[in-house]
């Protein structure tokens, strides 16, 4: 269910099928950390502090001055609030900023008074754009309320609380309530705002009162390094006494830093890695069919529907092993879901100039429990070709006439049942990369259930995350908390001689 919500709809990320978490850090964008890798640095920033909500999240609140709207709106606070979350699925983060008001062209009469947005209303900064558009332009007399209600309905549907229904449109009454108690329960709100319309009557008329409306009101820039962070946490409710049961700090040290780090490097889907064997006509011994560097055209048709070429130097999806260096390939078919990683040890990608070379290449090829061979040999492959302990499953495809192939199967005996594809299947040109793709998958799932104690991604990421909370939760009274919360590192203050 995390996944679903955190990824349905956005996936592929901008940076391609092989990202799915954000590669974000507590040192980017922070002008208190110099270092340009994650490291104990951050832990001193005063502008940083890392919570756990609901013993299962790692929240980290960090606040960045930016100058990019320094002599712009205004209306706009000068600094971000990023929120980074790491929990079962991934990584991921948000940046958000305060908007002051009022806003230009949205200050409009409406019997007497001037309607504004109040000063220090938390909309964000997406919303920001959405109220600022020129769509919604609010012309004299028109409710600026109701029209920035439906402007936020139709650019972020995500807000509707019924799909059926807009933001500025009335909610169907409540299960189980009768027409008499509606309409009381309306007559009532009408006599409050005929009440609150007679008070600003009154305080309009007030000479002092109409000066300090017409007044516009300014931001105020608190010099506090956290305070927007602060800011937020209220918002949200964090710093709540009823909120202390499930929203506690996280130790800063170094042994919480490895932890973070190691938790980063995990990938965040199942991964899988499987070999490509090519064995041309009359090749019968490992040395002439590991020093193959290129096959058939079928071969390589069906190579490249495996999945994407992706260059190993820049790919920063899962390798398999493979090294950026060069010294396994420049590039390698590579497959990705929001939940599944493939990559494929293709031997004919990999050098084949030197003794050394075809050593490695068999090292990398025979690790892999699944293999592909591809054989054009007049004679059905043997297993003990390529010698390995491993090769639990082996995919062996035969071509024949009219783009048709045969498909054989072979694996060991404890390896339970798997599919599409099955022993003796006949496949065509068209459908044989999907279907092997597959069938590879299911079985390295196979293999990888027959692992004691083995667990799934999600399984081990929630049992890793646990460890982390229950070994480096702080464990502290309200007023420490709330202290810890004012200003995170107290130290940086007495260190820099400012208070």
């Amino acid at each position: 269910m995390t996944h679903l919500v955190n990824h349905l709809g956005h996936y592929p990320l901008c940076g391609g099928p092989a990202v799915l978490h954000s590669l974000i850090c507590e040192n980017h964008d922070n002008s208190y950390v110099e270092s340009s890798e994650l490291s104990s640095e951050v832990f001193k920033s005063p502008n940083l502090q890392l919570f756990v909500f609901n013993e299962s999240t790692l929240i980290s609140y960090l606040q960045m001055p930016i100058d990019r709207n320094a002599a712009g709106d205004p209306t706009v606070a000068t600094t971000d609030v990023r929120v980074l979350v790491r929990d079962i699925s991934g990584k991921y983060s948000w940046d958000g900023r305060i908007l002051y008001g009022p806003l230009e062209g949205y200050v409009t009469s409406y019997k007497d008074h001037s309607v504004v947005v109040p000063s220090g209303s938390d909309l964000t900064e997406h919303h920001l754009e959405a109220v600022t558009s020129d769509s919604v332009f609010v012309e004299p007399e028109e409710d600026m309320l109701d029209k920035l209600l439906e402007d936020l309905g139709n650019s972020s549907p995500e807000c509707l609380l019924h799909p059926q229904l807009k933001l500025n449109e009335p909610a169907p009454p409540p299960f189980g309530m009768s027409r008499d108690q509606e309409k009381d329960i309306i007559e009532a709100i009408l006599k409050q705002s005929t009440q609150e319309e007679d008070h600003i009557s009154r305080w309009s008329r007030d000479l002092s009162m109409e000066v300090a409306i017409q007044k516009k009101p300014s931001p105020q820039e608190p010099q506090a390094p956290f305070y927007f962070c602060r800011l937020l946490l209220n918002d949200l409710g964090m710093n709540s006494w009823d909120r202390r049961k499930s929203f506690h700090l996280l130790k800063k040290n170094s042994k919480l830093l490895r932890e973070l780090k190691n938790l980063d490097s995990r990938q965040c889907r199942e991964t899988h890695k499987i070999a490509v064997f090519y064995i041309a006509e009359g090749q019968e011994d490992k040395c002439s069919i590991l020093s193959n560097t290129g096959g058939s055209q079928a071969y390589e048709d069906f190579v490249s529907g495996l999945g994407w070429e992706v260059d190993l130097s820049t790919h920063c999806g899962f390798m398999g092993g493979l090294q950026r260096n060069g010294s396994t390939g420049q590039t390698a078919p590579y497959y990705a879901t929001s939940t599944v990683e493939a990559i494929f040890h293709v031997s004919t990608r990999m050098p084949s100039d030197s003794d050394d070379s075809l050593t490695k290449k068999l090292r990398h090829l025979g690790n892999d429990e699944v293999h592909i061979v591809w054989s054009e040999h007049t004679r059905n492959y043997r297993r003990g070709i390529i010698p390995t302990d491993f090769g639990d499953v082996l995919i062996i495809i035969y071509p024949m006439k009219n783009h048709m192939f045969f498909i054989q199967i072979m694996k060991k005996p404890e390896v339970p049942f798997f599919g599409p594809l099955f022993n003796g299947a006949i496949v065509t040109e068209k459908l044989l990369p999907s279907l092997v793709r597959a069938t590879c998958i299911n079985a390295s799932r196979a293999v990888k259930s027959l692992i004691p104690l083995y667990q799934s991604f999600y399984e081990e990421r929630a049992l890793y995350l646990e460890a982390i909370v229950q070994n480096h939760r702080e464990v502290m009274t309200f007023e420490d908390f709330a202290a810890q919360v004012f200003s995170p590192s107290p130290s940086y203050y007495s260190l820099s001689g400012t208070d």
